[in-house]
């Protein structure tokens, strides 16, 4: 195979070169672009210089070529050590020694790092949907510069972020991870988000491109878009960020009207390269690759993670074949040559050791962040901001009361530097001013039982050591009476061990693990232990069997949809004692067996608490809520129901936490009640509550935005950026959600509030853009003066209350006699006000020509037609408190 490139080269053409295919494809008929090779012949020939990338294409051999098309392990891309690109390795036959490499690392809320497990904390930023709330670009920026500061601490080149697909349906499991519903305010917080990443010289990836609004059957799943709302709604947030010029994008694992995502000619060559003049690199995601040529063909320049499993000698085999040419190998590997060479420059070391970033500066912006993210959605009796005396009694009550729900689940959770529950955040306010305090958890958030790191300690260390486990690795059976030593050992700091990463290639993928760890449990009486596993295992108690999770196992949602469902046991202990827990595990069955991961090792979840009789548990709830001054009622979901890998079958709360908050508004109707949220939940009991908190997954300082909300130590801010609806069912798009094999967009354009809260259309519980304050807001002397095919918008807002606050100022678009059917109202800007008691503001807001413009199907272009339009200037999409008309003459179409 040595020089598959260079043997075939004379066959491609007549005359000996390769054809070569360009970013943007050459008019019908015209001369065929030089190759690399050309360019370089013509530079030493007194033509222009070539530049770095000819130089390398014109000196790797073709083998080379193909490896860097793929990466080296999970995180990082491959090297050529003769000619200094830095690690990209891939086939051993080729012998490239492992040396540096540019590193990436997921996002999009905090930079994890290499591992899934036992890895160095990070900082972990409000989810993409608390961002949203904040309608801050300023804060966005600065969030991102924080991210781009740490990748440079940890050694990360690029960062995996950020999520901009749409919240078209609350179900979808990663919409905590993505800004809004409306593809403007997602467009601008993330290219305000990438200018920030990529100020520091790391690079952002925008993903995932296009239409990953679902996770159920994501790899194959088909979603049928129409070219328009394709468009005006989906490809939006991706344009968006082209302003920033990010310098990787992503492509989504589904496919799109027919065509995976990664193997796009449309979307890949002829939108994102063609038409938006993206000249980075193009990665699948995560074993998001399903061809050889077709993606080579449409511009995917990496297939990730590697080793190579579609290319390698596929490529080799579709070059031979005739299906790709050297051409085609050039144009992705040349962007493959740019992106290690933005590595190189960014001046990141490379290899280096993964440092945490925990500094007084970056607490106080994780501070403001999750602040900005808090939307106050009821206050009708007033109760908040609340004022705490010495000797008031307060209750805190619920299953996220001592839960730091700082994240959804998947790619973007990670382990925290640290973290502020609502309890604690709660009883350092009181222990100020001297009141008290006393919580209990009444009901379970958790999917599965809760996992048991706090009561988990490695044999010999004292009660209250660092909490661990020691996996040992073998490829005989250790448990058949026969003396067999450890391949290998690693230590896990929790109960949760993914063994996706840390572990030599030297030990076999299939073959035997040992976990062992002690269990000191905190309360005498009956416990409940679990054991989820993606593999077979079996958990022993002192070495009698206690669990058997290696027959008759049911598939479950563990380990992105590769474990078995959770088992459970009982078990009589007694408070500190000690007990030997051994986990006995093997992974030669595969249970997934269409798993694109069943080449990993699997991975093993162990779960445990005391048993509680959950009726008797919400009584004593109600109980303390009635003896008390103040109840803080703390619900929501956590990143076991919202989670990459799995959609939510339902929006309602976990378990029987409608129960609970039935119960305690029956004897406290003033309860506060808090919910933490990646996405809606249904309200059942909304009419009875009088005052309600959105709280969001806050990342480390969720407790401490909690606590400074109910406290007025902040004026809420935060405004939603999806709509709430009153029942799942009310989604125009729910119908058809979730199809095994294809997903129609079939809502159109009647995404979020351009279908709720419309004439003759339904009502939502809480609509976008909507969020109260402690203070009062005024607009008046709105203007509206034509610019080009936009507009400038200019209003005064003013604080009419007695507190300093801020102010979502929101500008909406209606056309009055429309040639063809628009939304009633589209968001065409927005601004952030920030103003004292007493203060006004004059403020400015530029809508570009899309604010005017729909795209037509019939011109394949954006189309702005001359007529009247309605400025709409709102604090939500429902509550418009001034509006203009405009007029526009001429029309305009790009």
């Amino acid at each position: 195979m040595t020089g598959v490139l260079s043997s075939i080269a004379k066959a491609v053409t007549p005359n000996g070169t390769a054809s070569h295919t360009n970013d943007k494809p050459s008019p019908t008929g015209s001369k065929p672009t030089s190759t690399p090779v050309e360019l370089l012949k013509q530079a030493v020939n007194g033509h222009a210089a070539p530049s770095e990338r000819d130089r390398l294409l014109a000196q790797l051999s073709s083998e080379e070529k193909i490896a860097l098309l793929s990466g080296d392990d999970m995180w990082h891309t491959v090297a050529v050590p003769r000619l200094d690109i830095p690690r990209v390795r891939t086939m051993r036959s080729l012998s490239l020694s492992r040396v540096d490499a540019p590193q990436c690392s997921d996002g999009p809320n905090g930079v994890r790092g290499t591992a899934w497990t036992n890895g160095a904390p990070a900082s972990c930023f409000p989810c993409a949907t608390a961002l949203g709330a904040s309608f801050d670009l300023e804060l966005a920026q600065r969030i991102g510069v924080a991210l781009g500061e740490e990748c440079r601490a940890r050694g990360v080149h690029c960062l995996l972020g950020p999520t901009t697909n749409i919240q078209r349906h609350p179900c979808g499991g990663r919409g905590f991870e993505s800004y809004s519903e409306d593809p403007l305010l997602s467009g601008h917080l993330a290219k305000a988000w990438v200018e920030g990443v990529q100020s520091c010289k790391v690079m952002a990836t925008p993903k995932h491109f296009l239409a990953n609004e679902q996770e159920h059957m994501r790899r194959s799943s088909n979603s049928v878009i129409d070219e328009r709302t394709m468009h005006e709604i989906y490809l939006e947030p991706f344009r968006h960020q082209m302003k920033a010029d990010p310098k990787v994008f992503m492509s989504s694992y589904n496919r799109v009207n027919g065509v995976h995502a990664a193997e796009h000619p449309h979307l890949l060559r002829k939108i994102l390269r063609g038409d938006w003049g993206f000249k980075g690199l193009i990665m699948s995601d995560w074993s998001g690759t399903y061809s050889s040529s077709e993606a080579v063909k449409a511009g995917l320049d990496l297939e990730m993670p590697g080793p190579a499993f579609m290319r390698g000698v596929c490529v080799e085999r579709d070059i031979v074949s005739g299906k790709l040419t050297p051409g085609d190998v050039d144009d992705c590997v040349g962007r493959v040559l740019d992106y290690v060479q933005n590595a190189k420059e960014s001046g990141i070391a490379f290899e280096a050791e993964e440092k945490s970033l925990d500094t007084p500066e970056v607490r106080a912006l994780l501070r403001e962040a999750a602040d900005a993210g808090v939307v106050l959605l009821k206050n009708s009796a007033g109760v908040l901001p609340l004022v705490p005396k010495q000797g008031m009694k307060i209750a805190v009550i619920g299953p996220n009361a001592k839960l730091p729900a700082y994240s959804g689940g998947g790619s973007a959770n990670l382990a925290p530097t640290y973290t502020v529950t609502p309890y604690d955040a709660i009883l350092k306010v009181a222990n100020e001013v001297g009141a008290t305090v006393e919580c209990i958890k009444a009901a379970d958030t958790e999917r599965w039982l809760p996992l048991m790191t706090p009561y988990i300690t490695l044999p010999g260390n004292k009660v209250g050591a660092e909490p661990g486990v020691m996996s040992h690795f073998y490829d005989k059976n250790p448990w058949n009476g026969e003396q067999v030593e450890p391949l290998f050992s690693k230590f896990n700091n929790s109960a949760f061990n993914f063994y996706i990463d840390g572990v030599p290639k030297s030990v076999p993928v299939r073959g035997y693990v040992s976990l062992k760890t002690q269990f000191v449990p905190d309360e005498t009486g009956t416990w409940e232990l679990g054991l989820g596993v993606s593999g077979q295992a079996d958990l022993y108690i002192d070495g009698k069997k206690l669990i058997d999770n290696s027959t008759d196992q049911q598939l479950s949602v563990l380990f992105f949809n590769m474990g078995a469902e959770e088992k459970t046991a009982e078990i009589e202990v007694e408070a500190g004692r000690a007990y030997d827990l051994e986990v006995r595990f093997s992974n030669f069955k595969q249970l997934h067996s269409t798993s694109p991961y069943t080449g990993r090792r699997g991975g093993i979840r162990i779960g445990g608490r005391p048993k509680r009789n959950p009726v008797a548990e919400i009584e004593k709830a109600a109980k303390l809520a009635q003896e008390s001054d103040v109840t803080v009622l703390t619900i929501g979901t956590n990143s076991e129901w919202e989670s990459e890998g799995y959609d939510r079958s339902d929006i309602k709360l976990p378990r029987n936490t409608d129960d609970l908050v039935r119960a305690v508004l029956a004897v406290n109707a003033n309860t506060i009640i808090v919910n933490q949220s990646g996405m809606p939940v249904e309200l059942p009991w909304i009419s009875q509550a009088t005052t309600l908190v959105q709280a969001f997954f806050g990342g480390n300082e969720c407790g401490t935005a909690i606590a400074d909300v109910i406290f007025g130590r902040i004026n809420p801010s935060g405004k939603l950026p999806v709509t709430w609806p009153v029942r799942l069912e009310d989604f125009p798009s729910h119908e058809g959600f979730g199809d095994n094999k294809t997903t129609v967009y079939a809502e159109g354009l009647g995404v979020g509030y351009r279908h709720f809260d419309r004439p003759g259309k339904v009502k939502s519980a809480f609509p976008f853009g909507y969020g109260l304050s402690y203070t009062t807001f005024t607009y008046s002397d709105l203007e509206v003066v034509n610019v080009g095919f936009g507009a400038e918008v200019s209003f005064t807002v003013t604080n009419t209350g007695g507190v300093a606050g801020a102010d979502a100022a929101q500008v909406y678009v209606h056309e009055v006699a429309p040639r063809v059917d628009r939304p009633e109202i589209e968001l065409g800007g927005f601004t952030k006000v920030f103003l004292g008691p007493g203060e006004s503001k004059r403020v400015l807001v530029a809508l570009d020509h899309k604010a005017f413009s729909y795209y037509s199907v019939q011109e394949h272009a954006w189309v702005s037609d001359s007529g009247t339009y309605e400025i709409r200037l709102g604090t939500s999409s429902t509550n418009i408190v001034l509006s203009k008309p405009v007029e526009k003459r001429g029309s305009f179409k790009r």
